[in-house]
């Protein structure tokens, strides 16, 4: 993947021929500015997709954690008196219900960063096009411009053989 830095640091030859560098410098600025930009954006897109599993594998945790809870309150229930019994459903209905609003809460939170991801895959791509229509709408000028010069050339000697018959006659 080419870094904010391979666009800061290109160097490009020098013809007689071509665009002005000024130009090309500019517009080079532009494009690192704005993936610079994209870059940072997607590095901290990861790390907040990273949190996100790190929360959801923390959130699965407590729910293994919860049904073995859940196993011993049920154990200790049928062994404990009615009172005991209401007081353990009530804790676990409150932890299911908990447990249900934050992985609704991570999955949202998921499903946001990946949109995120999404359009900003979208936007270096078109991006990423964009730099390439003009690499190619470059060379095929440069390549337009080579021909222009072998055609100069050819004249000049068409030209200049045809001075050097009419002196000899």
């Amino acid at each position: 993947m080419v870094t904010p830095n391979d666009i800061a640091t290109k160097d490009f030859k020098k013809v007689a021929v071509g665009y002005s560098p000024e130009e090309v410098d500019t517009f080079l600025d532009d494009i690192y500015e704005d993936y610079e930009k994209l870059y940072k954006e997607s590095l901290q897109s990861k790390a907040k997709t990273e949190e996100v599993h790190e929360d959801t594998d923390r959130l699965r945790n407590l729910e293994k954690t919860l049904e073995r809870t859940l196993s011993l309150a049920e154990a200790a229930a049928e062994e404990t008196k009615e009172a005991a019994k209401a007081e353990a459903e009530q804790i676990i209905e409150k932890a299911k219900l908990e447990r249900d609003e934050i992985l609704a809460g991570a999955r949202t939170k998921v499903y946001e960063l990946e949109q995120e991801i999404a359009a900003l895959q979208n936007r270096y791509e078109l991006m990423r096009a964009r730099v390439k229509l003009l690499l190619y709408a470059e060379i095929e000028l440069l390549d337009k411009n080579e021909i222009l010069a072998e055609k100069d050339a050819a004249k000049a000697a068409d030209k200049e053989a045809v001075q050097k018959e009419a002196t000899h006659k």
